[in-house]
């Protein structure tokens, strides 16, 4: 008690001296007015998109000085997240007088406080802070990979609700704020909804062949290396910056993804990740080398299909076993393929949106140098098989589409795209883009319904263009729909759905 009664009596007296002190001091100082720098013109509140220009002009009103020198004050704008925490709040945005720039912040509402340091009286003014709302810029739309100047760069085609022209917002990355530096070649985009609705788990892949495979955060691109796919695997099975040549998706949560002859397989639900190699005969001890194609045939609720390229021979998988096996034996004919034994290079496969889904592959026959079209059910039924007739420059082709409305198979060379009808045995010039080269061709069923059936075309003179088309039936002319310019050259394109 009485240590208590000591320490009250030093505060009072340390307060009386205090006071006595102020008292004591009234009059001896001379104060003089310094110049007051005011801001004014700086709305309370903003609302902008990311990557968006915003432009805030704002009036110095100085008291005593005629602004004479332009390099009296310095200046910044600070954008503090209150969300976060103190040390992560703030990010600096501005270094100049006025505002002028793209907005490189993730989606958020900030306060923007406006400093204004005057370098003669050393005295920094601070304006009253301002709300800075900003909205996400990529909430929908076509995400395109490809390479400007021998770079990789990431472009966007954002559709945003209410807003009828969507907006292209090149280098998306950079400008949403991403710590994410594409760099080396493009190689790969992928979007793929998961079984749980979360943003967290939205897949939204970006890969270069010096980047690896990374995931972005659906909302924000952001990234930190722990998002790459290497953190994905079984105990680490795959090297950090591990990168895809392409992904597939079977279903929502579902993934095969192939890498320079392996194929790895992924399945939420039941907690599967990518582990070993996939593509392996459980009669055989050592994995084959697959040929860069995958027909995804449902996934576990069908049965993928895999090829062996040295062997040159078609292998259904598996998902329960994590193992390949022979394809169902086809009676022979002229209209049939031994599944086993092709005789026959792999020049394209894949899963379409034709006739309940039915795959299509491409084969070119090591024996007399022919191309056949394959087409097989998602029970692995045959249900054509012809040469490819009448298809100029085929043999040049490298890219190629199946149109999910007709079953037309469209293949580029040059800036030239054919449409070959199996029907009539014959392909049709549709597009002659000159000088132009076509460097993506797709059909996206994973797109929302306004363009997943639509035929996607990419291509490339001073600047890339991505061009979506409908594809009407009896061979008709293609009718073009959407065009948007101004891209990188285009490698390959996904749509970030909603």
């Amino acid at each position: 008690m009485m240590l208590k009664n000591i320490k009250i009596h030093l505060v009072l007296s340390a307060l009386l001296v205090l006071v006595y002190s102020c008292a004591d001091d009234e009059g001896n100082y001379d104060y003089s007015e310094i110049n007051e720098v005011h801001a004014t013109g700086i709305l309370e509140s903003y609302t902008a998109y990311t990557g968006e220009k915003l432009t805030i002009k704002p009036d110095l009103n100085l008291t005593q000085d005629d602004n004479s020198d332009p390099d009296r004050y310095t200046y910044e704008w600070a954008a503090v997240n209150t969300a976060k925490l103190v040390m992560e709040s703030k990010t600096v945005i501005g270094t100049d007088k006025n505002f002028d720039a793209e907005l490189k912040l993730p989606p958020a509402k900030y306060l923007v406080y406006y400093f204004v340091k005057d370098k003669v009286t050393g005295v920094t003014w601070q304006h009253t802070p301002f709300t800075l709302n900003v909205v996400s810029s990529i909430y929908e739309g076509w995400l395109v990979i490809g390479d400007v100047n021998g770079k990789p760069r990431l472009d966007m085609i954002s559709m945003l609700p209410g807003i009828e022209t969507p907006r292209i917002i090149t280098d998306v990355l950079d400008a949403t704020g991403s710590s994410l530096k594409l760099t080396g070649k493009a190689v790969d985009v992928e979007c793929f909804n998961q079984p749980i609705s979360s943003p967290l788990i939205y897949g939204v892949y970006v890969t270069t062949t010096e980047n690896g495979t990374a995931r972005l955060d659906p909302d924000s691109f952001g990234w930190t290396l722990s998002q790459n796919l290497a953190y994905e695997t079984v105990g680490g099975s795959l090297p950090t910056n591990f990168g895809v040549d392409f992904m597939k998706s079977t279903g929502f949560g579902e993934n095969l993804i192939y890498s320079k002859g392996d194929i790895y397989y992924f399945y939420r639900v039941l907690q599967v990740k990518y582990g070993l190699p996939q593509n392996k005969l459980e009669s055989e001890t050592k994995t084959f080398y697959a040929a860069p194609f995958i027909a995804e045939n449902g996934g576990s609720l069908g049965t993928p299909v895999f090829y062996d390229q040295n062997a040159r021979r078609f292998v259904r998988y598996t998902t329960s076993k994590g193992t390949c096996s022979p394809m169902p034996p086809v009676a022979a004919s002229d209209n049939s393929l031994d599944w086993n034994d092709t005789h026959a290079d792999l020049v394209y496969m894949t899963t379409s949106g034709f006739n309940q889904n039915e795959n299509f592959a491409v084969l070119k026959s090591t024996i007399t140098g022919k191309y056949h079209l394959l087409r097989f059910s998602k029970a692995l039924a045959q249900v054509y098989y012809k040469e490819i007739l009448n298809a100029p420059d085929f043999d040049k082709a490298t890219k190629f589409a199946v149109s999910p409305d007709s079953g037309y198979l469209f293949y580029a060379v040059g800036g030239k795209l054919y449409e070959y009808d199996n029907g009539t045995r014959s392909a049709k010039l549709m597009l002659d883009k000159g000088s132009e080269e076509i460097t993506y061709i797709d059909c996206n069923l994973r797109a929302n319904k306004l363009y997943n059936k639509k035929l996607i075309v990419g291509s490339y003179g001073t600047t890339g263009k991505l061009e979506l088309y409908t594809v009407p039936p009896v061979n008709g002319d293609l009718v073009l729909d959407y065009s948007y310019s101004g891209l990188c050259k285009i490698v390959d394109v996904a749509y970030r759905a909603r």
